[in-house]
């Protein structure tokens, strides 16, 4: 006899099986289907003060209390140890773009730090997917959830609404079992979208880059590497290799963050917009990447391949679009509907909106309001999606120059620190059946009015071909009056030149 739940998730990433866990708490019955198991590496690894706040959110309102010292660095170190992360004081952009190089300078012109907190204990994480996505997956074993892994869906028949026959095979035998809601957490290979006939909408995005990453061991911190070019690390709000670190020149930029246990993720990611990539193409192996960006031998040191994955990976076109994301009887999260890029860490905090929006209607028995959320849902992910990629797209041509992207990543800032206040007003208010605030300030149409205006800037600059001096300067001025309004934590002034102690209002 085929047996019936009343949801299936397909994919067990921390996402899915979060939801599962609220889920199966609040008496559903789940079943969780992958097509691996765990542990296993991936990437999207660092956390910031939304995904903190959302994640809080979740563990105190459902009682999920395994979960709760992952919140903070200080926690989470204290409970479990043995699930290794990495402490996130903040964002790091080191400058290596001008024809010179970095340059040490005594207004860190080439340095851009940005605190999100004032301590360890209370610092966000950069998480180790491997540990913490099986952790996820052993507390949704543990409050019931049902798993199928290393198990292919082969199949899966909509028999009316409400009604899914899904096929899968895995341990030798091909399985059936029914439901009437489907979740698609599958990222990337997600099924649901395609088989919902949604539209790629992929070429529609403004970013359009690439990326080569993987672990590393035995790595140079990059406070030794500053010293000994001669920065005054000590006036820095934090210990730079406690944060994300972002080496960033003309064609793209690094990414450095350091885990507990000795190991490094490192990803060098290639705008193919550049108009050298254009002519000469991204760089092909990990060794090509270092070719040409020589300063990074020195700064990395002479590191070698972690045991896992062993290899570095290399991807196509990282943006991906889809124009559904959920219907009547399924939904996907927000990393199975697309992806924009790694710059500004949105992963995480996505996928968190995106469980809790919902955990919030698939809880509800009020079956015409779940349909109608769900179409909300549908729309916002989409919608959202395409605010990142604008914010980033933005960053990507301010690497023209570093007086540039420092002015776009600050609409970056402004959009997380007015969504984190918009948060807290509405988790002051308990306001039952009102919506939550959009990811990013995507449903802000003051925000939204703003970015496009600024963003409308740049492509007449763009067409200009022109970006000297003076341009530059009237676009950097243009940013920072267009954001005066969202500007809670005093973006544009910073302590001293280039370092912020402060920003989250979390």
């Amino acid at each position: 006899m085929t047996k019936l739940f009343d949801i299936v998730i397909l994919g067990s990433g921390f996402a899915g099986s979060l939801l599962g866990t609220i889920l199966a708490s609040r008496g559903r019955s789940v079943a969780v289907i992958d097509r691996g198991s765990h542990p296993r590496f991936t990437i999207g690894e660092s956390s910031t003060p939304a995904a903190d706040l959302l994640l809080s959110k979740l563990t105190r309102q459902y009682g999920i209390t395994e979960l709760e010292p992952l919140v903070t660095f200080g926690s989470w170190q204290r409970h479990y140890p043995d699930v290794n992360c990495g402490c996130k004081r903040g964002f790091s952009y080191l400058w290596h773009g001008d024809k010179d190089g970095f340059r040490v300078t005594g207004d860190h012109a080439c340095e851009l730090l940005v605190a999100a907190s004032d301590s360890r204990e209370k610092a966000d994480t950069q998480w180790y997917r491997a540990d913490v996505d099986a952790f996820f997956a052993r507390v949704a074993m543990d409050r019931g959830v049902t798993f199928f892994e290393n198990s292919e869906v082969c199949k899966i028949v909509h028999q009316s609404i409400d009604n899914y026959d899904v096929e899968f095979a895995g341990n030798d035998r091909v399985t059936s079992i029914a439901t009437s809601f489907i979740v698609d957490a599958g990222g990337p290979r997600g099924l649901l979208p395609k088989n919902m006939s949604a539209a790629d909408l992929t070429d529609s995005l403004r970013t359009n880059t690439e990326s080569i990453f993987s672990h590393f061991v035995d790595t140079t911190k990059v406070e030794d590497w500053l010293q000994a070019s001669g920065v005054n690390v000590g006036e820095y709000p934090y210990p730079i290799d406690d944060s994300a670190v972002h080496h960033l020149f003309s064609d793209g930029w690094l990414w450095q963050l350091r885990f507990e246990n000795g190991t490094t993720s490192f990803g060098f990611v290639t705008n193919r917009n550049h108009v050298d990539v254009q002519e000469n193409g991204p760089p092909t192996s990990w060794e090509s990447m270092l070719d040409r960006h020589q300063v990074l031998r020195s700064v990395l040191g002479p590191i070698a391949l972690a045991s896992v994955p062993g290899r570095t990976i290399s991807t196509s076109r990282l943006q991906r679009l889809v124009s559904l994301g959920a219907g009547e009887d399924w939904a996907a999260l927000p990393f199975t509907v697309g992806f924009i890029d790694p710059l500004h860490s949105t992963g995480i905090a996505h996928s968190l909106h995106g469980v809790d929006r919902l955990c919030d209607i698939l809880l509800s028995d009020d079956r015409a309001m779940r349909v109608t959320r769900l179409q909300h849902y549908s729309a916002s992910i989409v919608d959202e999606l395409r605010h990142v990629d604008r914010i980033v797209a933005g960053c990507y041509e301010g690497l023209r120059d570093f007086r540039l992207f420092n002015a776009w990543t600050m609409v970056y800032f402004a959009a997380a620190t007015t969504s984190e206040l918009r948060w807290l007003e509405f988790l002051r208010k308990s306001p039952g059946s009102e919506l939550s605030p959009g990811f990013l300030c995507a449903d802000d149409p003051d925000f939204v009015r703003t970015l496009e205006h600024l963003c409308s800037q740049l492509d007449e600059a763009k067409l200009t071909g022109k970006f000297d001096d003076e341009q530059v300067t009237r676009l950097v001025d243009e940013v920072r009056c267009s954001l005066e309004p969202f500007n809670h934590v005093g973006l544009f002034r910073p302590q001293s030149p280039n370092l912020y102690r402060r920003t989250a209002v979390v």
